[in-house]
């Protein structure tokens, strides 16, 4: 049995981190069913990111702008254990699926809300994306630097962050209610999954002094922290975290007479004459290529790894003997690599239950488990409350 086998979930979400949530307790047994609007889901225009996200959901397309579409979405909440949204502020009242309205129909609902910005303060209804908080949040002149042009991160860190920080306040709130048969309105936002992403920089207290990371190179924090390019042109990260590193270090570039030089024997010489150093470290990885000083350095027990592209770590093979990858078919794309499941459990392990869904492919199969006749899902269709995709023949 999976940690979310027999808890079904509204899912409400749109866009990346929204729906991430729901692909954490989908991976984990949950049976999320995405309620979908006319329109569809923004996301849907980027394939790889959509599917990546919304992985292992059924798929019922519900336009809520209509009446009695709502009875509809009550009747699926009603056998729902929690509904999950990223809507802005407002939004879900007016369509009458805020919490309030949805705990009339099902008292004991866990309504897990992830807006941009919260649901406080005079933000709180401004929209809001990734970028947006990497440069409110400080993220982006942390990384350049004070005085220095700020640098955008092409990873959606925040947008990734999202997910995980959601699923764990559903599974905080589900055992909640396990325990005590009470549900809740839990909240978290793309804010706060900004702050988390720099939980060590968010501390003050009188007399401390906070350390610019930032500078115009942005290749490591120091000679022994950071990124070299070999004579190939590849890069590799290294980290003497030790003395010993540093000192093995030197042995495999050749340069052990920097061991016994004064500017260079304890670390607090090195970080005099970082700039020295880095010139000279520089010079000697340029002599051979990249994965073969990572290669080396390793054996000698030093931290080190190649810099890989995507499409070099999509074909690692480390990554896909340990189940960092999963494979599955989609219907419209055939046979599909994608993330594998977080966590790994040696009782209940997750899994990937099906490809992502099209717009409504599950509309007419998910309406007959919550109770309505074929007669009137037809009659649904015809008024256009629902959709059913016409789901392509394999």
């Amino acid at each position: 049995m999976m940690p979310f086998e027999n808890v079904r979930i509204a899912d409400f979400t749109t866009m990346l981190a929204g729906a991430g949530i729901c692909r954490e307790l989908a991976d984990l047994g949950a049976d999320v069913i995405k309620i979908e609007p006319v329109d569809g889901d923004p996301w849907r225009m980027m394939a790889g990111g959509f599917m990546g996200v919304n992985r292992g959901k059924r798929c019922v397309v519900i336009d809520l702008r209509k009446e009695g579409a709502c009875d509809i979405a009550y009747k699926l909440i009603s056998t729902c254990t929690m509904l999950v949204e990223n809507s802005r502020p407002g939004i879900m009242k007016k369509l009458r699926m805020d919490y309030d309205s949805v705990k009339q129909i099902k008292p004991d609902i866990i309504y897990i809300s992830s807006p941009a910005f919260g649901s406080r303060g005079p933000e709180a209804t401004r929209p809001g994306y990734d970028p947006l908080f990497q440069a409110w949040s400080g993220m982006m002149q942390g990384q350049g630097g004070i005085g220095q042009t700020p640098v955008f991160h092409k990873i959606q860190l925040s947008d990734e962050m999202g997910p995980l920080l959601g699923a764990f306040g559903a599974s905080l709130a589900l055992f909640h209610k396990l325990r005590t048969g009470q549900g809740q309105f839990a909240e978290t936002s793309l804010l706060r999954s900004a702050v988390t992403l720099q939980s060590g920089n968010f501390i003050k207290y009188k007399g401390m002094k906070h350390k610019n990371l930032g500078k115009p190179d942005i290749k490591g924090l120091s000679a022994t922290n950071r990124m070299y390019q070999g004579i190939d042109g590849d890069w590799l990260y290294v980290y003497c975290a030790k003395d010993e590193h540093w000192v093995a270090m030197c042995e495999v570039l050749g340069l052990q007479k920097l061991v016994g030089d004064p500017r260079f024997a304890t670390a607090g010489a090195r970080k005099k004459h970082d700039k020295e150093l880095t010139a000279i470290l520089t010079d000697s990885f340029l002599m051979t290529p990249a994965g073969v000083w990572a290669l080396l350095l390793l054996i000698k027990g030093v931290p080190a790894a190649r810099a890989q592209n995507l499409e070099s770590l999509l074909k690692d093979q480390f990554c896909a003997d340990t189940g960092v990858y999963e494979f599955q078919q989609h219907p419209q794309n055939g046979r599909v690599q994608l993330q594998g499941i977080v966590p790994e459990f040696s009782e209940t392990p997750g899994k990937v239950m099906r490809s992502s869904p099209m717009q409504g492919e599950h509309t007419e199969e998910i309406l007959l488990e919550i109770g309505y006749t074929k007669e009137q899902i037809e009659d649904f269709k015809t008024r256009r409350l629902v959709v059913q995709a016409a789901v392509p023949q394999k």
